[in-house]
């Protein structure tokens, strides 16, 4: 667990900061020199594709270390790495499929709008129907004072008698099983709302 942990800082300050860093003073001192800009542009493409593919090769033993070493690799001053696997592995294969990837994006560019609506509006919808199940829930398996005094009177009890055990409500069926994210924030909410004691007054509790 340390070794993880340790391994994302690194890979944070190395991998990322530091090389956006460097990119950032190239862009500000040296807005000229076409071959750090190329340089910088190329380490940044293939961070992006190691990304954009990390689902399919993360299952790999010490995934974390090798992508930092990868990483300083690109861009150590000594190696350059960037160069090598941009020129020699990443831009053949793009430059093969240029332009069907093109034309997909234009695509996806042009349906874009589209795409980030109907994102929007079903995260809304979803988002209010949880919070009303999660409302309808803890309202109606809240605990009704009122209705158990009632029920205390129809059955004679009184506080001055032995105490009774009182049988246990018959189990209820949750009305959202299909939903059961909205039941455990239900419960965390009914216990939070119960977690106060009730305090003895003169041998009645409130």
């Amino acid at each position: 667990m340390l070794g993880e942990l340790l391994s994302k800082i690194l890979l944070l300050l190395f991998g990322y900061a530091m090389p956006a860093f460097e990119c950032f003073k190239t862009v500000e001192t040296r807005p000229n020199d076409a071959h750090m800009l190329r340089f910088w542009c190329q380490y940044w493409i293939i961070v992006a594709m190691v990304i954009a593919f990390e689902s399919v090769i993360s299952w790999m033993p010490m995934y974390s270390e090798m992508k930092l070493a990868f990483f300083v690799y690109l861009w150590y001053p000594k190696t350059k790495g960037s160069d090598v696997v941009y020129d020699t592995f990443l831009r053949p294969i793009v430059m093969q499929y240029e332009p069907n990837i093109e034309q997909r994006l234009l695509h996806l560019r042009a349906k874009s709008g589209q795409l980030l609506s109907f994102y929007v509006k079903n995260f809304a919808d979803k988002g209010t129907a949880f919070f009303m199940d999660v409302l309808r829930y803890v309202v109606s398996e809240k605990p009704d004072g009122s209705n158990g005094e009632q029920r205390n009177k129809k059955s004679g009890w009184s506080p001055f008698a032995t105490k009774r055990r009182p049988p246990s409500p018959p189990p209820q069926e949750s009305i959202f099983d299909s939903n059961p994210d909205a039941a455990l924030v239900a419960e965390a909410l009914r216990a939070t709302i119960g977690a106060n004691p009730r305090r003895a007054h003169n041998g009645k509790h409130y």
